[in-house]
């Protein structure tokens, strides 16, 4: 197997942009001036899905993942950005994770895999980038928190690859054995709207609940993310222990059938 057949890039998140970035001051005066916020964050998702591949004389789905981040990863890169100008604001995140190959069972439907129902001696690995770009602004401002209505589009490459062995139980005659590989690739456009925001617990502010919660259609059939955690916030930087769910959902002969991101993530928000 290539060096190229071991990755497949999630990244997704797309959606996970924004919903850890979130300036603190209130809509009206304070909205005189941009305020700009940059966080680098680590995000550390369970990834799984299932593929749906084209091969020669059929297909073949492939369930791929639970993925084990520290094992499985080979690079990963993630940073969001926000600019609010009173109750609006822009903001944005982008995501690239390289996950090397991971055993896999494949259903095979026909094809170059025969017709067994399930062939077991498979690996599966994909990579993708992930960006999300969106605006906001606030519909809800008191002195516990604020909600903020969200709209914005989100990217998602991907490139899936399936390689396998196929024995004589499988193939076309007695003895026949083979090494076989596939990569796909896939661009999904997603268009989303949800809300965003925080919910204060402490009399000053310094802690608070952040919550998020988006979806979408497009390119695929059903999308949608969720997050929320906790968070302490300094004047200049903002700490966070947060849980981000980020799903989609194909249809057809869509290489991506499944694809889902679950984990906590740590982040540091720094403002300006």
């Amino acid at each position: 197997m290539t060096r190229r057949s071991k990755c497949i890039t999630a990244l997704t998140m797309a959606a996970l942009c924004g919903p850890a970035v979130a300036t603190d001051a209130p809509p009206g005066d304070a909205g005189a001036q941009w305020q700009i916020a940059v966080g680098p964050y680590l995000w550390l998702p369970t990834v799984s899905g299932t593929f749906r591949f084209t091969l020669p004389g059929g297909g073949a789905d492939a369930s791929s993942g639970p993925y084990n981040y520290l094992q499985n990863l080979r690079f990963a890169l993630m940073l969001q950005g926000e600019a609010r100008k009173g109750e609006w604001s822009v903001f944005a995140d982008t995501i690239y994770l390289n996950f090397g190959r991971h055993e896999s069972a494949v259903n095979a439907t026909s094809g170059v895999l025969g017709t067994r129902g399930t062939q077991q001696d498979v690996q599966t690995s994909f990579a993708g980038t992930l960006v999300q770009l969106g605006g906001s602004r606030t519909v809800i401002w008191q002195e516990w928190g604020h909600v903020d209505a969200i709209a914005g589009m989100r990217y998602l490459g991907v490139k899936g690859t399936l390689d396998a062995m196929i024995g004589a139980t499988v193939g076309s005659g007695p003895g026949a054995s083979a090494n076989f590989h596939v990569g796909q690739m896939q661009n999904i456009f997603n268009g989303f709207a949800g809300v965003r925001g925080r919910a204060t617990f402490t009399r000053n502010g310094a802690w608070y609940v952040p919550f998020y919660l988006d979806v979408g259609t497009g390119t695929s059939k059903f999308t949608w993310q969720a997050l929320t955690g906790v968070a302490y916030a300094t004047k200049r930087v903002d700490f966070g222990l947060l849980y981000r769910y980020l799903a989609f959902y194909g249809s057809g002969d869509q290489l991506v059938q499944t694809l889902r991101f679950s984990g906590p993530s740590v982040n540091v928000t720094f403002k300006f």
